[in-house]
Formats: structure tokens, C-alpha cells, sequence
């Protein structure tokens, strides 16, 4: 009986040292977990938190060894463009921008000289009314296009390009009001970058528009992330895991994922291509990099402008 009571006590005690262990080991790992945690600095994306390419490629380039101190997360800021900027450099609940290069976002904030778009926002195809999807199929020169009128939103740069090389643009401060002009007839194309031009299309099916198959308007541009002035070492760790991701593939990787089936739907290589001067574009931003698009690793014998 003795015997039977001093193993059911041993019994008791061994599975009492192996809760032990296990509770142990817990705590353990949930200190690290938290030590990890707390030494990670937060890096806030404006907007809620969501999946997209840019979010995506913020996340790829802090996952290599220089960005592995980060933390992504997205800040739950709602607000325009600018005063998103303006909260990031003053580190105000935002870390992390992305927009297109010009020389006041280049003095007044540290870009990470990375073309994340690949100079693709400056390939712009034309969303035209159905009835009207081979207005183009003749047009072979700039000063013919000037007759025609594209529509911008007032507020884009893209109407201060198009202007500074002398085509018609007529404005709204609404952009879904550009595709309901287009439809009425009120403007007579709507250009869009080519990485969001079938994209905004298939989101309005009733509405009769469509992409003229004949032209591609281009100028060079880059679209970069940007972080506060004073914070190097977020651009340094962007930047290079940004280059190691170009290396070994998996930036390519990505920016398929997103983009490749719009690239190849709209047929580039097919279309007559009009090279626009963009003044807007500092003279040190490399609008030609490694990671651009490869249509643009020659681009003056690549574009026609017969103008």
C-alpha cells in the first residue's frame, strides 16, 4: 500500500515539474517576444492598414538585414496628401510617404532614390468614349493632339506637364468627374498612368469609356518613398533593402504580382509613343535607373515625336 501511495505521489510531482517547465518556457518566450517588440521602432504608412503594392514593397524592402529594427503598421490617419507629409517630417503619427519626385518634395523632405514605379506613372495611355476608340488611329504628331482636349484634375501635376507642352487640358476639381466628361463628351481623352489606367476603367463598367489602342504619351518621371528630413537611417534601410530586393528578383516579383497582366493587356510595344518635357522633374532625379521599366533604357531612339 506504501508503495502504491509513494507512486501516485511521484507521478503527481513529475507532472508538476513539467507544468513548471512548460509555464516557464512561456514566459520566456513571451519576454523575448516583448524585448523584441520594444526594441523594434514603428514605422506608420498613412491610411488604414490594408494590402496593396506600395504597403507590400515597404514591407519587402524592411525585411532584409538593415530594415530588420523596423516594425510596419499602418497609422489609421485619413488625411490629404500634403498635410500627411507635412505630419511625417514633423514625426507625427506618420513615417513612411510615397509620391511622385518634384523639387519641393525633394528640399523639404529625404527621399529614398528608388523609381518604385519603375518611371511607369509617366506611361500614359488614353481612356477615350467607346464611340470614339479610333480617334487616334490616325494621329502621328504632338501638334495634332493639341486640338484635342484631355482632362486633369486641377490639382495634379500632370495638367501642369501636358500644359507646359502646349496640349489642350481642361480641368475639375472632382476626379471622378473626368470620366463622366469623357463620357459627355466635355473632354476628348483622359490620360492615365498605364499601372492604373484598366484598373480605374473596370471599376466603372456603366459607364461606356474605353483605351484608345494607338498612343502612349510619355515624359520621365520617378516615384519614390519618402521619410522625414532628419531621418537617415529609415531612408538607408529602405534604400538598401529596396537594392537587394532588385537583385535578387524579388522587387520583379512583386511589382509582377501587381501590374504585369495591365502591362501586357495594354501591348506598349505596339503603340506610337510621344516624348513630353517634364519640367517638374529635378535635374538629379534618375528618371532612367536599373530598376525602370526596360522600354525606357533607351528612350530617345525608343519614342517617336514627330511633332
Amino acid at each position: 500500500m506504501v508503495l502504491v501511495l509513494l507512486a501516485v505521489v511521484f507521478d503527481l510531482l513529475t507532472n508538476l515539474a513539467k507544468q513548471i517547465v512548460v509555464i516557464s518556457c512561456c514566459i520566456g518566450w513571451s519576454a523575448a517576444s516583448h524585448a523584441a517588440n520594444a526594441s523594434s521602432q514603428l514605422v506608420r504608412y498613412a491610411g488604414d492598414a490594408r494590402v496593396d503594392y506600395y504597403v507590400e514593397l515597404m514591407q519587402l524592402a524592411l525585411s532584409y538585414p538593415k530594415g530588420q529594427g523596423y516594425q510596419l503598421a499602418a497609422s489609421g490617419l485619413n488625411i490629404p496628401k500634403q498635410r500627411a507629409f507635412d505630419l511625417m517630417n514633423a514625426h507625427q503619427g506618420i513615417d513612411i510617404m510615397f509620391g511622385s519626385a518634384s523639387k519641393e518634395r525633394l528640399a523639404n523632405y529625404r527621399a529614398v532614390p528608388f523609381s518604385i514605379l519603375r518611371g511607369l506613372n509617366g506611361y500614359r495611355v488614353a481612356l477615350v468614349a467607346a464611340d470614339k476608340q479610333h480617334q487616334f488611329k490616325s494621329l502621328h504628331s504632338l501638334q495634332r493632339l493639341e486640338t484635342y482636349r484631355a482632362g486633369q484634375l486641377a490639382s495634379w501635376s500632370d495638367r501642369t506637364i501636358l500644359e507646359a507642352n502646349q496640349l489642350m487640358v481642361e480641368t475639375t476639381d472632382q476626379a471622378d468627374n473626368l470620366f463622366l466628361m469623357l463620357e459627355k463628351g466635355r473632354i476628348d481623352y483622359f490620360p492615365l498612368a498605364v499601372v492604373e489606367a484598366r484598373q480605374e476603367l473596370e471599376k466603372r463598367p456603366q459607364l461606356h469609356l474605353t483605351i484608345d489602342p494607338y498612343i502612349l504619351l510619355y515624359y520621365p518621371t520617378a516615384t519614390y518613398f519618402y521619410v522625414a528630413k532628419d531621418n537617415p537611417a529609415l531612408a538607408d534601410a529602405l534604400l538598401d533593402g529596396l537594392k537587394q530586393a532588385l537583385a535578387d528578383g524579388r522587387f520583379d516579383t512583386l511589382f509582377a504580382k501587381y501590374f504585369a497582366k495591365d502591362i501586357e493587356a495594354l501591348q506598349l510595344e505596339q503603340r506610337r509613343v510621344f516624348r513630353l518635357h517634364n519640367p517638374l522633374l529635378p535635374p538629379e532625379v534618375d528618371a532612367d535607373g536599373p530598376e525602370t521599366w526596360p522600354l525606357l533604357s533607351n528612350p530617345v531612339s525608343d519614342l517617336t515625336d514627330e511633332r
